[in-house]
């Protein structure tokens, strides 16, 4: 079986379709196709060579078959899989710096993902200024690494917000951050399904996403999470609401580790593709 990624370069891929010998092949799709511009003609031959192409949900796979419908008969939805004890066991590990998310006055936000424009994570520094205006003192942490990096350190020289956003960069494991942190903050521009999203909300903790294409596949907004506007003063003024509403909060918390977010069937669907 051969697993390739949507999200590996156009020559990867190739390679991978040309060189290495499987009995099936399977594509990941993890985007929105109708936020990204690829080449159809070349892409759409790519695609054909596979035996299957999983979407990680219903909406990633719609935007994918507005893009490529002559091949949508091949084209299936496998959501991402995780693990509640993997989870909770990576999320007991101590935090290396000693001094964060132990500030008595500020909250703490954090996210997750790959430093590019579909992050949005260059408009951070402009939402937490917003924040700050409107009297709520936090500080708000990102991990990842990525080509956007430069830019958002950028932002954050414009903003003057070098002491409240804090870029941490690569973390091997995550999970400590986000078990620590407040309000776990996802502001994408696009996505085809946020597993960071996905195990914020398995450590139990309330979750704010932008209002992109698929966020209601990602959270019942009010109930295991908030969806918010994406442009900067409407996501900040709603994400101060949420952390001035303590019930709210608590809530949603409660929501997160009352449901089974595992999905463990999923693997079942991989299995019958071997078969």
């Amino acid at each position: 079986t051969l697993l390739a990624s949507s999200a590996a370069s156009d020559v990867y891929k190739r390679q991978i379709l040309n060189n290495v010998k499987a009995k099936l092949k399977i594509g990941w799709v993890h985007t929105d196709y109708s936020k990204i511009y690829p080449n159809i003609r070349k892409d759409q031959k790519m695609w054909e060579q596979l035996d299957k192409i999983a979407c990680v949900s219903e909406e990633c796979k719609n935007t994918f078959v507005r893009k490529f419908p002559s091949i949508e008969i091949n084209t299936i939805v496998i959501e991402n899989i995780l693990d509640y004890e993997y989870l909770e066991d990576r999320a007991k590990e101590k935090i290396n710096e000693k001094t964060l998310f132990s500030q008595v006055s500020s909250k703490t936000l954090l996210s997750v993902g790959r430093f590019c424009e579909a992050k949005n994570f260059d408009n951070v520094p402009a939402i937490c200024c917003k924040i700050l205006e409107q009297g709520e003192d936090i500080k708000w942490y990102l991990i990842g690494f990525g080509p956007d990096e430069a830019l958002i350190r950028e932002k954050i020289r414009q903003e003057g917000m070098e002491e409240k956003v804090i870029i941490l960069g690569k973390k091997e494991n995550p999970y400590p951050y986000m078990k620590a942190c407040d309000l776990y903050v996802q502001p994408s521009r696009f996505e085809g399904k946020a597993v960071t999203v996905r195990e914020a909300q398995m450590l139990g903790k309330p979750v704010v996403i932008t209002n992109f294409e698929s966020a209601k596949s990602q959270v019942e907004d009010g109930v295991d999470g908030i969806i918010v506007p994406m442009d900067v003063e409407s996501c900040a003024k709603e994400i101060v609401r949420v952390l001035q509403d303590k019930k709210l909060c608590e809530r949603l918390s409660e929501t997160c580790r009352n449901r089974d977010y595992s999905n463990g069937g999923e693997i079942d669907k991989i299995y019958r593709l071997m078969k």
